[in-house]
């Protein structure tokens, strides 16, 4: 919309305001007004309560010579349906846009909008505010004049970043993370922008990928990050209706070091997000993986919570289900990660896949859902995506079951050959 009048040329320092309402809840991230070429200087975008309470102020930046210009609030504020609020800018040099009236006697409506009509027999009912001099709460009106002033409403507000992964500073992550960001509502996959970059602040190549069903964006290496390195993820993006973030949202995390066998695919400190399934079924739980070198496995071990009670075996599997070693967990402690030792190593071959398996027999095992979802390596261990985490229910036979990509928390033993 254009003004029949964009410049009123009245040179005075004014507030100019629209009253207005909303019929359903939501949220106003930002203010906007109509620019004549004559009204310069810098102009500021305030929101108030009807009783003049200021709940967000900002400066327009970025302007044009005239037109319509925005400003969003650094964070977006609330509103109640139905109540009335004030939205207005400050220009120091005036030249305000101004059409006269416009609310006189009449409603002007843009569902879910409503600025509220002039009335001058109830002095309640004004619309069309301004106060002259000064950057203050606008309360004078003037033959219901609109100075083309409009709040930016959306029922949902800007999104948010729900949850990261990695988790902000986390440590001893696997070089082949592919870190996410999960959003507080669906966004426009092509409004995404997510970066990764090292210490020294050199990008990382990548490319980025979107799943609206969980509304999580994923960068993906173009390969596996550097070991022993601290990385900063940025991401930032615009909801379906255009709300775009405030400022993008950035953590760290650091790889793991560089790794020296023996080794396992997790580290020592490892502690799964979910230590007791509270499921009382015998089970046995397994991990399939793959050495990038020639080696040999010398045992298994398991991350145990003070529930998963009994004896407990481990065992080595081919990937067809051929039992290649087992053993019988001793001297475990009441929680934590569980070590067997085989009487005699196994050898194993570089790119061939394999499955470490336990099996508890009161249950109460350990697990994280969608672990497996993106392949996980470190050092010459790989976890394959996909069908991994797998077990079987009732006897400590071959696990080839899988739900979900969930980690079971079995682990390996490894060491390269010669």
């Amino acid at each position: 919309m254009t003004p029949t009048t964009p410049d009123s040329a009245d040179p005075n320092p004014s507030e100019l305001g629209i009253r207005f309402r909303s019929s359903v809840g939501g949220y106003v991230t930002g203010v906007r007004f109509y620019k004549s070429s004559g009204n310069t200087g810098t102009h500021t975008g305030t929101l108030w309560s009807a009783n003049g309470q200021q709940l967000a102020t900002g400066t327009f930046t970025n302007e044009t010579g005239s037109g319509w210009q925005t400003l969003t609030f650094a964070s977006a504020v609330p509103i109640l349906a139905n109540t009335t609020y004030v939205a207005s800018y400050f220009t120091p040099t005036g030249h305000y846009s101004a059409d006269w009236l416009v609310f006189y006697y009449r409603d002007v409506a843009a569902n879910p909008l409503t600025a509220e009509s002039n009335s001058p027999t109830d002095g309640s009912k004004k619309n069309g505010v301004y106060t002259s001099g000064s950057h203050a709460f606008p309360t004078s009106t003037n033959q219901g004049t609109n100075y083309y002033v409009d709040p930016v409403f959306s029922d949902s507000g800007p999104p948010s970043v729900t949850a990261e992964t990695p988790a902000p500073g986390a440590t001893g992550v696997s070089t082949s993370v592919a870190p996410s960001a999960t959003f507080s509502e669906a966004v426009s996959s092509s409004s995404i922008v997510f970066t990764v970059k090292d210490g020294s602040g050199a990008a990382v190549a990548g490319s980025v990928s979107y799943n609206s069903s969980t509304q999580t964006a994923t960068f993906t290496p173009s390969a596996a990050l550097a070991s022993g390195t601290t990385f900063t993820a940025s991401v930032s993006a615009s909801d379906t209706s255009g709300n775009a973030m405030p400022s993008p949202v950035t953590w760290s995390f650091t790889t793991a070091g560089p790794v020296s066998c023996p080794c396992s695919l997790f580290a020592s400190g490892a502690v799964p997000a979910n230590v007791d399934s509270g499921d009382p079924s015998a089970v046995n739980l397994g991990v399939k993986f793959v050495p990038s070198v020639s080696g040999y496995v010398t045992g298994v071990r398991f991350y145990k919570a003070t529930t998963n009670t009994g004896t407990h075996t481990g065992t080595l599997w081919s990937a067809s289900g051929t039992q290649l070693a087992t053993g019988t967990f001793t001297n475990e402690t009441a929680s934590g990660w569980q070590t067997l030792q085989f009487a005699s190593p196994v050898a194993v071959t570089a790119g061939t896949t394999y499955v470490a398996s336990y099996y508890a027999p009161n249950g109460h095992y350990s697990y994280d859902g969608s672990f497996f979802a993106s392949t996980y390596t470190n050092g010459p261990l790989t976890a394959p995506s996909g069908a991994n985490g797998v077990y079987l229910y009732g006897s400590a036979g071959f696990p080839n079951q899988t739900a979900n990509s969930t980690n079971y928390w079995v682990d390996l033993i490894f060491t390269a050959a010669g």
